[in-house]
C-alpha cells in the first residue's frame, strides 16, 4: 500500500494504534483514518497523529481472523451520481466465486498498489443466512522467495446504499 500517500491524506488527523504481544517488546503500529488502517513500516520512526492508543479489541480480532477470508479482485467501478467526479467512484471487490463483495471508496482504493493482493474478511450472518463482508484486507507481495504475504492494510466498506 502507498503509505506516504496515506500519511499525506490524513495530515495530523489520524490515530496511531499499537498492537503488541503481551510481555514482548515487539509492537505493530497502525495509522488509522475513519475508513482505512495501514501498518506503519518498521523503517518509519516518526508519524504525526492526533493520538496514540492501544488497538481496539474488535480490530485486533479482525486482524487475527485467519481462515475467514477469501481472495478478492476488483470487479467493477460504480459512479453513483451521473455528474459526479472520480472521487465519488465506488470500487467493488468480489471473491472469485462472486458470492461475497465489498464496496470501498475511490480514495481508499488509490492506496492499493498493483502488486498488493486483497482478501475479503467476512462473517456469517444468521439473519440473512449468508456471508457478509466486514473489511478488505490488503497484503503486500512477498519480496523474497519463501516469504509470506504481509497484512499491510485494512479498508472498511462504504455505505451499502450506493
Amino acid at each position: 500500500m502507498k503509505f506516504k500517500n496515506f500519511v499525506k491524506s490524513l495530515a495530523s488527523s489520524g490515530v496511531i494504534y499499537k498492537r503488541g504481544i503481551e510481555d514482548l517488546p515487539f509492537v505493530d503500529r497502525w495509522l488509522a483514518s475513519p475508513t482505512a488502517m495501514m501498518l506503519i513500516p518498521t523503517t518509519v520512526k516518526s508519524v504525526t497523529a492526533a493520538a496514540i492508543q492501544d488497538m481496539p479489541q474488535a480490530i485486533d480480532k479482525m486482524i487475527d481472523q485467519i481462515g475467514h477470508t477469501d481472495y478478492a479482485v476488483l470487479s467493477e467501478a460504480i459512479m453513483p451520481y451521473p455528474d459526479g467526479g472520480i472521487k465519488d467512484c465506488i470500487r467493488v471487490y468480489k471473491t472469485q466465486a462472486g458470492d461475497i463483495s465489498i464496496k470501498i471508496s475511490n480514495d481508499d482504493w488509490k492506496l492499493i498498489e498493483r502488486k498488493d493482493t486483497c482478501e475479503i474478511l467476512y462473517a456469517y450472518d444468521i439473519d440473512t443466512n449468508s456471508n457478509v463482508a466486514k473489511a478488505l484486507l490488503v497484503k503486500s507481495f512477498p519480496e523474497l522467495p519463501g516469504d509470506d504475504e504481509e497484512l499491510v492494510g485494512i479498508i472498511f466498506p462504504v455505505n451499502d446504499e450506493v
